[in-house]
């Protein structure tokens, strides 16, 4: 049956798409079998789901898929090395005098593809049924035509900070996806999802409005930043994890 593509808005056969890409879920899966457990966290109770192969969702066309396969592949080399091609480096790292924050910069970037890759994930969390995030009004039209078109925007244009998530230095909080979750920060909302040891924090303007945070976004140089923290420093994300780690404490369980 035809249905209108999320992307291009032709009415064609739709996909059964990747709403998170599954290069990103390759140190989350249960090996044998195939699989993991989403997480819907809330006051009142877990909810809980197992999913083969990542969550998925009738949303984009083939044509589409190809679009978006060409960023993904990019990303899955810059952030896991998937076939040693990274060309995307390390430069400097430092850290404060705590030994509590840290900081990671990078250069090469391809902007394009990078860019293009991070609105394509913030673009999916937001449309799709499957997770519960903010409404994003105009912005939400403003990043599908930008995708569909391979038009990155200026690098402050829905940014993205990315931060490693450690329980200490040299250890990633990592393993598991934790739904998404929205914060405002100087009138700006921020949508955030934790993959994998790594927060991607979309900034979602399309105006400058805080370039404290915006400077460390991928530019147009091929330059970055990644900031390292301590979960520990974060009450309202360690408090969301520790449900989540009761959550799978108690899975565990009941399974011996």
């Amino acid at each position: 049956m035809k249905e209108k593509c999320k992307l291009c808005h032709n009415k064609k056969e739709l996909r059964n798409s990747h709403i998170i890409p599954e290069f990103m879920y390759q140190n989350i899966y249960d090996q044998n079998p195939k699989r993991f457990y989403t997480i819907k966290i809330d006051e009142n109770n877990n909810n809980k789901r197992i999913e083969q192969k990542g969550v998925r969702e009738y949303l984009l066309c083939n044509d589409c898929e190809v679009i978006l396969n060409r960023f993904e592949i990019y990303a899955s080399e810059t952030i896991y090395a998937k076939n040693y091609q990274n060309k995307a480096t390390k430069k400097r790292a430092s850290e404060n005098f705590k030994r509590n924050i840290f900081l990671y910069e990078f250069e090469n970037f391809d902007y394009k593809k990078f860019k293009l890759f991070l609105m394509s994930l913030c673009w999916r969390l937001v449309i799709s049924k499957r997770f519960e995030t903010i409404s994003i009004g105009e912005h939400e039209e403003k990043l599908r035509k930008a995708i569909l078109t391979e038009n990155p925007l200026e690098y402050y244009q829905y940014g993205c900070l990315i931060q490693s998530i450690l329980y200490k230095k040299g250890e990633f909080a990592g393993g598991f996806i934790l739904n998404p979750f929205s914060t405002n920060l100087k009138g700006t909302d921020f949508l955030h999802i934790l993959i994998d040891g790594f927060m991607y924090s979309f900034m979602i303007s399309d105006t400058n409005k805080i370039p404290d945070i915006s400077n460390n976004f991928v530019n147009k140089n091929g330059e970055m930043n990644i900031i390292g923290r301590l979960i520990w420093d974060d009450k309202d994300l360690f408090d969301k994890l520790r449900l989540a780690y009761n959550f799978y404490n108690d899975k565990i369980k009941k399974i011996k």
